[in-house]
């Protein structure tokens, strides 16, 4: 077993095992019951906890539509809900040893009657506390590599030759101070920051803000889901929902899609705005949620303008897993844990003379708890294990394109860490294999904090885009409206795997980052600052803000100058699919990742470096011709950018059960339309 792994899986045990313990932790059997209940109503299952621990309470109910909650039974206290589109519920917390909890699964639509709870409990102690803090460091691209390949939490805050740092109490101070950089704090107590930031947020409460949603705090995963499942309630002919995947512990990724009409078949373009790929960045969620409601009211000449035109896909939250350990964690330091959980020693689990905590960031290598930044998979393939205890993967670090490149760490103890291989992770897959299915002309993927207006591409290697001087333009125009500084994305620093990156060169589809403001901000920021003023230009001193550059992005996405367009006759009803198979190349990569127990210097490539790896990749996208027999469809150039040579859509016309009665090879570029007569005959 390579040494990093080793040690991973030797942290994790030392976290989540009592003193007296010895091996890996377990988990019990799953307890199931089967449940039934009429629509509208809701059946109950109680579970007393044999020990404490971590308990993962899910749903299944089939086709239909069931919401879950968990309550405290001795005090009939709301403990947690799970509101999703479907009837997959996931809840998952601490428990102490004899708590009794009810599990109430509500069936709110569709067959069939019956469900099956399932409790499984995993033998894990809560983490202890201490404090974080965020320093400021000299760092230049080189020393921002290194940093991340020790494993220091290096934020999105890189402007004028220095970088903020996430730091877990003292050890990590220490080690910035080993590689001759003096850190300045600027936050010392990130635990009584985010206390006074909850408390300007409670002066707020019952007040209504300037956004359309009107709120003045932070929203968790039940606002989300609830807020969305309204949306589609209220709007039904206007907003419709979505769910792109699944993540590792079992959540939907969920989202709406909102256009006039948005039930029906057409040949809209689709602009794709996601948020929280890094699980703390909650203003993310909140910037897009602000979207949805805007456009789900439909008011205004121009957002009628836009709905008409084209689809809009808003996912608030594609990390969701990492988001709900974040949303619901303390901070914590991990020498404490590792001490507490070895009865006061620091662990030495391979012998190497080295304790545990003098590797700085292993545990909890997904970051500090409400300052996580990855997924939640690790070296325990097991969804039950807490979040805590997992590496994670930086979501956006772990697309195909140039994966393993500059920016992106093999190192599980990485805040950037890559993951196992290309599109390991299922939150990343979600998000691609939406885009390849669809004609996403448009990608917005928001991140905070740091005032960027971000776009491809990540490496300087790169050069630049094909398509820059549009590209700029938009995203010039965006910058203006927040006040954001409108620039390539390697400008922040080099970054490969990442998720406008890797559309962009596969579809041609316009990609951005936007990191919200303000710049000198800081994670869970009061509300009104870190949202509010964002989202209605406040901050930038201009009135328009993030609201502004949303729209901005929207009518770029439905601009035919910026995508190309299908248009011509063919039968009603018949399917046209537009296919292309390509190959996506990775950077070169070490095989084994690098040992984590490595000096200041350079890190040790185990297993050597392998080279590059050719990913098969595809777009497979469908439109159905409407009852009047023409079709207009946006789509994105057959040419993908970066790639050699001239390169073409199969086109194939197809009956609705898949048959193929027509097929030929087309090529169209950005801004051209192609006129098409389409017999569809055998």
């Amino acid at each position: 077993m390579p040494r990093h792994v080793a040690l991973l899986l030797a942290g994790a045990a030392a976290l989540a095992l009592p003193a007296s313990a010895g091996a890996e932790p377990a988990s019990l059997p799953p307890d199931e019951r089967a449940l039934s209940a009429e629509p509208g109503a809701c059946a109950t299952a109680a579970y007393r906890a044999p020990m404490a621990g971590f308990l993962s309470l899910r749903l299944d109910g089939g086709a239909g539509d069931w919401d879950l909650a968990l309550r405290d039974a001795a005090t009939d206290l709301p403990l947690r809900t799970s509101r999703s589109f479907g009837a997959r519920e996931l809840i998952q917390g601490f428990v102490t040893s004899g708590q009794e909890v009810v599990a109430e699964a509500c069936r709110r639509a569709g067959a069939p009657a019956a469900a099956t709870v399932s409790f499984e409990l995993f033998d894990v102690a809560p983490p202890a506390t201490q404090t974080a803090s965020l320093v400021r460091v000299p760092a230049d691209r080189a020393l921002l590599e290194r940093l991340e390949r020790l494993g220091l939490d290096v934020t999105h805050h890189v402007r004028g030759g220095k970088a903020d740092v996430v730091v877990a109490g003292a050890p990590q101070l220490r080690l910035l101070r080993r590689l001759g950089l003096a850190p300045v704090t600027r936050i010392a107590d990130l635990g009584e920051h985010y206390a006074q930031a909850r408390r300007a947020d409670a002066a707020r409460a019952g007040l209504r803000s300037s956004l359309p949603s009107g709120r003045t705090s932070y929203r968790d995963l039940d606002d989300i889901q609830t807020e969305l499942k309204q949306l589609v309630a209220d709007h039904p002919g206007r907003v419709r929902p979505v769910t792109i995947g699944t993540t590792f512990q079992g959540r939907a990724i969920e989202g709406v899609e909102i256009a006039d009409g948005v039930q029906g078949a057409d040949g809209r373009p689709t602009f794709f705005l996601m948020g929280v790929h890094h699980a703390r960045e909650w203003p993310s969620a909140e910037s897009t949620m602000e979207l949805a409601h805007l456009l789900a009211a439909g008011e205004g000449e121009r957002v009628a303008s836009i709905l008409q035109r084209v689809r809009v896909v808003v996912v608030p939250v594609v990390n969701v897993d990492g988001y709900v350990a974040s949303r619901e964690a303390a901070a914590i330091d991990p020498a404490d844990a590792i001490r507490d959980a070895n009865g006061g020693e620091e662990p030495d689990p391979l012998g190497t003379g080295l304790p545990l905590s003098t590797v700085e960031s292993i545990v909890p290598p997904g970051g500090i708890l409400t300052y996580r930044r990855k997924n939640c998979s690790g070296a325990i393939p097991d969804p039950a294990v807490p979040c805590q205890l997992q590496w994670g993967v930086d979501n956006n670090r772990n697309y195909g394109n140039l994966w393993g490149g500059p920016g992106a760490s093999p190192d599980p103890t990485s805040q950037s860490h890559h993951g196992p291989g290309p599109r390991s992770e299922p939150e990343t897959q979600a998000v691609w294999d939406y885009a390849r299915t669809h004609q996403v002309t448009m990608l917005v993927s928001m991140h905070n904090v740091a005032g960027l207006v971000l776009r491809p591409p990540g490496l300087a290697s790169s050069g630049t885009a094909p398509d820059e001087e549009r590209m700029k333009a938009i995203g010039d125009a965006m910058g203006q409206a927040t006040g954001y500084t409108s620039q390539y994305s390697f400008q922040l620093y080099d970054t490969a795997g990442t998720t406008e990156d890797d559309t962009y060169a596969a579809t041609g589809g316009y990609g951005y980052t936007i990191e919200m403001g303000p710049v000198d901000g800081a994670f869970h920021m009061p509300y009104e600052t870190g949202v509010v003023h964002e989202w209605d230009g406040t901050a930038a001193g201009n009135g328009l803000g993030l609201r502004e550059a949303l729209l901005l992005a929207a009518e770029a996405a439905a601009e035919p100058a910026d995508h190309a367009v299908l248009t011509g006759t063919a039968p009603a009803g018949r399917v046209l699919r537009l296919h292309k198979a390509f190959v996506t190349e990775t950077s070169p990569s070490c095989a084994l990742g690098v040992d984590p127990l490595v000096s200041l210097g350079d890190p040790i490539c185990l297993g050597g470096e392998r080279p590059a790896m050719q990913l098969q990749d595809e777009i497979d996208t469908t439109t159905t011709v409407p009852a009047s027999g023409t079709f207009a469809w946006h789509v994105n150039p057959s040419t993908r950018p970066f790639a050699d040579g001239t390169e073409a859509y199969a086109l194939t016309c197809e009956t609705a059960g898949g048959d193929v009665l027509e097929e030929r090879e087309i090529v169209v570029g950005r801004g051209e339309t192609l006129a098409l007569a389409l017999s569809c005959a055998t």
